[in-house]
Parts: C-alpha cells; structure tokens; sequence
C-alpha cells in the first residue's frame, strides 16, 4: 500500500532529492493561488448555505489559513458542533502549526456557511470531505477535529483511507457520547433554543439564550451564533430543525453516536484530550480507539492525556494556555514525525533509508532468501500536480548533461 510523503517542504533536508530540484526550478504548478497569498492570512470560502434535496450535491464551506511557507500540505480541520470556525484561528497561528500546513476550517454540513442537508450519516458527510478536496485541488491531506469535528475526520478517513496520510482528534473518541453527560445538556440545550422566538430583538433573544443554556461557554456559542436577516429577522447559523431532530431522536446517525458500519481506519492517527475529560474517560474510551485505528500504537504514542486541573470547561481547549499549548506540541509532533508515514516504518526518518523485509514465500519455500523493499510514498498533491513528470524530464537532462561532463547549472544545487 502506499501513503502519502508529507513534509516541510520548503526546507530542503525533509524534501526528497528528485523534489527539491523541482521546487528549485518552479515545476510545481499547482495551487498557484497560495504562492501569491501573504503568510499566516486569512481567507474565507465564499458562498451562503444552500437547502440540497440531493445528498451528493451537498457543498462545504470554511475558512483558509495560508501556511508560512510555499506549497505546504495541506490539514483539513472540523470543529466540535455548533463551534465557529474563528475560534481556531489563533490556535494554529500561535503554535507553529503553519510552518507544516495550510490549514483549512472547514464546517460539516448543516453548520455555518455549508450546505443543508436532513442527513447527518458519517458516511455521507465522508462524502461531502471528499467532494470538498476534489473541488479545492486537494489529492490527499491530514484530517483533523474537535469533538463532532473529530469524529468527522476519522469516519473520512475509514471511508477514503485513500484520501488521508492522518488523523487527530482532539477530546473526542469513535464511541457512543449519547449516554454522555455532556452530550445530554448539549441536546437539552438545543431543545430548549428551537423554541426560542428569533423574530424579535437581539436584546431579548440573547435574554432568552442566557435562560436556557446553563454552560458557559456553550452559551456563548449560541449567542455569537445568532445573525441578522432583514431588518426585524434573526436566525441560527446552523439548521436548528435538523439539528434539533437529530439530537431528540435517538438514531444511529446521531451526531453523538459511532457505529461499527463505518469501518476501520488502518493509518497513522493521534488522539489527544485532557485528563480530565467529560468527553473521553481514560480508563475505558481509549479501548474504542485501539479498537477501530488498528495500528494506533497505545498510550503515550498515540494516545494523550493532557494533564491538568479538573475543570468541566476543559473541552475547549484553545481558550486555555495550559491544555492548549501541550495539545498544539502533540499535534506538531505528529506532523513531524508520522503522518503519511507507511505503518511499517517507526517514523519519517526511516523513509528511503530503511527496508522492510519481504517474507511472502517464507512458508512456501524454506530456503527462500528475502529480498528488502522500501515502503512506496507519494507527493502530497500527486492528482492536481505535474510535480513527476517534470522530475522525469530533469532526471532525463541530467543524465544527458552528466555524459558530455558538463556541469550543472546552480539553479539545480540543493
């Protein structure tokens, strides 16, 4: 099988030696938009929410970070439910996560500015994320996600194993969250505001919020969720009659819920959430994680418990330093040093310099002598790029150049 070779790859020692010419003499044509955007600038997906009847035409919609350098890979992140979008921004600003990817928020449907749709089933919204990548010129990318966002980025890539070189999720699990504590004031929540007048100031509606949502932090959310229409009018920037039915009825596509149907994700993968969690329980939700990421590698390698004070406001973890900036280690570690690496491998160091021992005829013929082979990896961008047929016509000039004993030009040092 192969995964896809992810790297910084503007700093020539992680970039493969035909790459970092190619990178050198500008064969690389695609996404040709980031090279002209400032570093670290924001750039929003435009388009409004539209009401699909038809569950493939569904479209999502988000936000785009630009990383620091040229050509990065790219991470695709989902929020936790009813979360915006901006509230992410400074986590991966702040945290070097910009010198690995560019980093796409992005909403699922039915929330912020994507599409609406009465299906919340992963495997449809599986779907959507690759629709999305298709339509942005994305070959493959690190999926990411908070809470509901996570469990997002893990049913894609049990779908598409393809499509993904690695998963985070963050203070999330592939389990069922529906007889979660949490997970029962968030729907009680949501029922409560589906009865809220909207057609009224936003004065009295954020009284009206204030009543029915106990948390604050979620609170918060839902004010800042409430947006202008016409003069009078307010409305949610999620679909609050989806949504809310989704969350009253208690169905196996429950935003809550994970079934067995959707599979088994053999790639790289990092869980990371607090030791104090309402959302994950350390003694038992990491039994779901080995379970369903067959080669998660266990605690303290892919699984982390941030360590911390007990606090029931732990879940949102960029709105506090001490969570937040060991989590944004963990991920970066991830970033460096595993994902888009083959699963035979120990970490990015051992790509092109260690081989993995071929033992299919071992039990067949006794004296066969094994032969090595290095586990395949491909660009990032293999489908929306020209990267490899331009490092073919290289390899081709050098080699001609390299007879007459001529020396190469400098654009082509490392």
């Amino acid at each position: 099988s192969t995964q896809s070779t992810w790297g910084k790859f503007n700093r020539k020692e992680n970039r493969p030696m035909h790459l970092r010419r190619a990178f050198l003499t500008g064969f690389v044509n695609f996404n040709r938009r980031f090279a002209t955007r400032a570093r670290g600038s924001l750039h929003p997906l435009l388009g409004e929410p539209k009401y699909q009847s038809d569950t493939r035409r569904v479209q999502l919609r988000g936000t785009v970070l630009q990383g620091n350098y040229d050509y990065l890979p790219n991470l695709i992140f989902f929020p936790e439910a009813f979360d915006h979008l901006e509230n992410w921004v400074h986590f991966f600003r702040d945290n070097g996560i910009l010198d690995y990817r560019n980093v796409w928020l992005v909403q699922p449907r039915n929330f912020g500015s994507s599409d609406r749709h009465p299906s919340l089933d992963l495997s449809e919204i599986a779907d959507d994320v690759v629709r999305f990548m298709y339509e942005n010129h994305i070959s493959t990318a690190t999926l990411a996600g908070h809470g509901f966002g996570g469990k997002v980025a893990l049913a894609t890539g049990c779908y598409h194993y393809e499509r993904v070189s690695g998963v985070v999720n963050i203070d999330t699990a592939p389990i069922d969250h529906r007889g979660f504590d949490a997970f029962r004031e968030l729907r009680e929540y949501v029922r409560r505001l589906s009865e809220v007048n909207l057609r009224r100031s936003r004065h009295a509606i954020e009284i009206d919020i204030a009543k029915a949502v106990e948390d604050p932090k979620w609170r918060t959310i839902f004010k800042e969720s409430v947006v202008k229409v016409g003069d009078q009018n307010h409305a949610w920037r999620f679909e609050m009659d989806y949504l809310n039915h989704n969350l009253s009825f208690n169905k196996a596509d429950s935003i809550g819920n994970w079934t067995e149907r959707y599979g088994l994700w053999g790639g790289r993968v990092s869980f990371i959430f607090p030791e104090y969690s309402r959302w994950v329980n350390l003694n038992t939700n990491t039994l779901a994680m080995l379970k369903v990421c067959i080669k998660c590698r266990g605690f303290n390698r892919d699984i982390f418990a941030i360590q911390g004070e007990e606090n029931p406001l732990n879940h949102w973890v960029y709105d506090h330093d001490e969570i937040a900036v060991p989590v944004a280690k963990k991920f970066l570690q991830f970033l460096r040093h595993y994902d888009g690496v083959h699963t035979l491998l120990l970490d990015r160091s051992e790509i092109g310099n260690y081989f993995v021992p071929d033992r299919s005829n071992s039990r067949d013929k006794a004296g066969w002598v094994y032969s090595d082979y290095s586990p395949a990896h491909l660009h990032h961008n293999w489908r929306f790029s020209n990267v490899y047929e331009e490092a073919k016509k290289f390899e081709h000039h050098t080699e001609a150049v390299s007879y007459t004993h001529l020396t190469l030009p400098t654009i082509y040092s490392v």
